[in-house]
C-alpha cells in the first residue's frame, strides 16, 4: 500500500480523492472543520472505517504550553488502522494529512511506510518518505519519530537513518531536545516573541 504525504489544503482541494484509507490530523483545540471533513469523507466514498482522525499539535514534547503533542496511543492507533487498510487494498493508498504536511503527516507515514516495510527496511522507509519530498520542506516531528521506534521495537534505527539522510529534520530535533529540557521556560520566551510580533504589526 502506497502512502500519500497531504497538507490540509490539498485534501480539501481533492488530493486525497481516490484513497482506500485517510488518516486526518488536527489541533487538539476544538476548530472549525466541515470542508475538510465533508473532503475527506468524499476521498473514501463516506467510508467511515475508512477514515481515522487523530488530534494533536506539532510539538515534540508532551506538553507546550496549550499544545499537545502526540502520545504513544496516537501512534498504535494508526498503525493498527493503517495494518487494516492493507490487509483490504493491498494496492491502495493511504492518505495522511496535517496541517501542512511537512511534520506530523510525514512522521506519522515514516512510521506507517516501516511497519509495512519491516525490520531492517529504515534506510528503505525514509526513502520512500523523502521521495515525496519535492519542495524540501519535510521535517518530521521528532517525538512521533521517537514514539514509532519505540512501537515498532527499531531501538533508534528510524531516528537515525532519518537523521542521516535529512539535516533539515537534524536541525528541528536538535530545537526539540533543547525545549525538552525546560518546556515551561521556552514557552514562556516564546509567548513574549508572539506578542512582540504582534505589537509590532499593529
Amino acid at each position: 500500500m502506497d502512502v500519500k504525504v497531504l497538507s490540509r489544503a490539498a485534501v480539501e482541494n481533492g488530493a486525497a480523492e481516490g484513497a482506500d484509507a485517510v488518516i486526518s490530523i488536527r489541533p487538539s483545540a476544538p476548530e472549525r472543520c466541515e470542508s475538510l471533513d465533508l473532503a475527506v469523507q468524499q476521498a473514501v466514498l463516506g467510508n467511515v472505517d475508512a477514515i481515522l482522525t487523530l488530534h494533536f499539535d506539532d510539538v515534540a514534547v508532551p506538553v507546550y504550553g496549550p499544545f499537545q503533542g502526540p502520545t504513544m496511543g496516537d501512534v498504535v492507533a494508526a498503525l493498527d488502522f493503517a495494518r487494516v487498510a492493507r490487509e483490504r487494498a493491498p494496492d491502495g493508498v493511504l492518505a495522511v494529512h496535517c496541517q501542512y504536511g511537512r511534520s506530523r503527516s510525514t512522521a506519522l507515514a515514516l512510521a506507517l511506510l516501516a511497519g509495512a516495510l519491516g525490520v531492517g527496511q529504515e534506510e528503505e522507509a525514509v526513502a520512500a518518505l523523502l521521495y515525496q519530498d519535492v519542495d524540501g520542506q519535510m521535517h518530521p516531528n521528532p517525538r512521533l519519530v521517537s514514539l514509532a521506534d519505540a512501537a515498532l521495537y527499531r531501538y533508534g534505527r528510524l531516528d537515525a537513518a532519518l537523521a542521516a539522510a535529512s539535516p533539515r529534520y537534524m536541525r528541528w530535533r536538535d530545537h526539540w531536545r533543547d525545549v525538552s529540557l525546560d518546556p515551561e521556560r521556552y514557552w514562556r520566551q516564546a509567548k513574549k516573541v508572539r506578542v512582540k510580533r504582534k505589537n509590532g504589526a499593529t
